[in-house]
């Protein structure tokens, strides 16, 4: 059964992204509907962004707090009713409204989920959950782009040439609200409330837990704000969280626009090629997260989250910086996919940390990193489009390579062995000479 709650949670991140992402290729159409600047709509992206940033701890302790049935189903309602909202919007206050909406409904959607999977998957295969769930998200954005700009053109073949991303944004808020239907339906917070999950299972999933990664009590009551504050392992997070999705922004939001203004490409052109980019995506998902099971094994729990970390980042800033010297357009794709396989190859680590370091509060710890990183975003998403109007758009290049080196060398100071709130003992620890105390 736990498959099944892993697929549930992969679909989850299909629709988040789908829902999240479809804006990218429609935005020149909204604007051109809505009589707006690019800039003005590329600030509503912003705003989702901020509003996704400033709720991810409340959405992550409430994901906690409640258990991931109820706080999951309520959030994929709210964002897929504002999804559905956007279909409807009339101007600027209402489109940035409804991307404000659709931000405060996502923001505890991973963190919830990254807290239940903790409960429901063995130690040694997290790395592989957590990837496949990004590599949902990833399926997401790579649907996004080519799906949405295909109905696009569908409806302005049938008449609707000046509304027609707004079918398109209904249709998608009512799939999500079938999933949400169908997950609380099915769902249970713990394997031993499922009835499907037989006693084998249950001592699959318990008796993986190493004894230092283990927890006393699982009740969680308040927000641990103080440890959370004091936490070096989640201030390096929140860094390489923000520096990842500053790189990140442009392949995962931006490249369409780009490509349609600056290289004169149609919608279903641009749309393809950024679905590309989200192909490669998935495959460094999937292949990151094997990896890191895999060097955990191998190497210990430190150097194993560590490794695919640093050759993701690493990679993807050196992709970067060599798109910065280009000109030609194909070269310039073919590098930002290279560069989105090596930025999501380090998402099964970075998830697997959390869940290292989080316990009980897992959802929390993962709703904390994930603030700082949108945050990133939505500086990233309203500045990119003004230095590309002062100094052209190669210069997002050159941030995003600087924003991916940072994170690679913030990567070789987190130590997953460091829990919040609780001492790590020096026998427990594998791969380490000797255990400090936690931050």
């Amino acid at each position: 059964m736990r498959y099944g709650v892993l697929g549930f949670s992969v679909t989850m991140a299909v629709i988040l992204y789908l829902d999240r992402m479809a804006i990218s290729v429609a935005l020149p159409a909204i604007a051109q509907d809505l009589h707006l600047e690019i800039s003005q709509v590329a600030d509503s992206v912003a705003v989702f962004f901020w509003c996704y940033a400033l709720c991810q701890i409340p959405g992550g302790w409430l994901g906690d707090r409640w258990g991931g049935r109820r706080a999951l189903t309520s959030y994929v309602v709210a964002w897929s009713l504002a999804m559905a909202g956007l279909g409807l919007v009339q101007g600027l206050a209402s489109l940035v409204a409804m991307r404000a909406l659709l931000g405060i409904g996502q923001a505890g959607a991973y963190a919830t989920t990254a807290s239940f999977l903790r409960r429901w998957m063995p130690f040694e295969r997290r790395g592989f959950a957590n990837s496949a769930v990004s590599l949902g998200g990833r399926a997401g954005g790579v649907l996004a782009p080519a799906l949405t700009s295909i109905l696009m053109r569908s409806f302005g073949l049938w008449g609707m040439e000046a509304g027609r991303w707004r079918p398109v944004f209904i249709a998608y808020g009512c799939v999500g609200l079938v999933w949400a239907f169908l997950f609380w339906r099915w769902f249970r917070d713990r394997p031993e409330l499922h009835r499907g999950v037989n006693r084998a299972e249950i001592e699959l999933i318990e008796g993986s837990e190493p004894v230092e990664l283990s927890d006393s009590a699982e009740t969680v009551v308040g927000l641990p704000a103080r440890a959370l504050v004091a936490s070096r392992n989640l201030q390096l997070l929140g860094v390489i969280n923000f520096a990842v999705n500053v790189g990140w922004i442009f392949v995962g939001t931006l490249l369409p626009t780009y490509l349609i203004q600056v290289h004169g490409q149609s919608e279903v052109e641009a749309g393809f090629a950024a679905s590309l980019a989200a192909g490669a995506g998935m495959a460094g998902c999937l292949t990151g997260g094997l990896a890191t099971d895999f060097l955990v094994r191998r190497l210990g729990l430190t150097w194993g989250r560590r490794v695919p970390s640093l050759i993701s980042y690493g990679g993807a800033a050196i992709s970067y910086a060599i798109c910065f010297g280009l000109d030609d357009v194909n070269a310039i794709v073919v590098w930002l996919i290279i560069s989105s396989f090596l930025g999501d190859f380090a998402l099964g680590a970075l998830w697997s940390t959390y869940q290292d370091i989080g316990g009980a509060y897992a959802g929390t710890v993962l709703g904390a990193g994930n603030m700082c990183g949108n945050i990133g975003a939505a500086v990233a998403a309203s500045l990119i489009v003004r230095l590309a109007a002062q100094f052209g758009w190669s210069s997002s290049f050159l941030l995003s390579s600087v924003a991916y080196f940072i994170a690679a060398v913030a990567w070789l100071f987190v130590d997953p062995h460091r829990r919040i709130g609780v001492t790590a003992r020096a026998d427990d620890r594998s791969d380490d000479s000797a255990a400090g105390p936690d931050d």
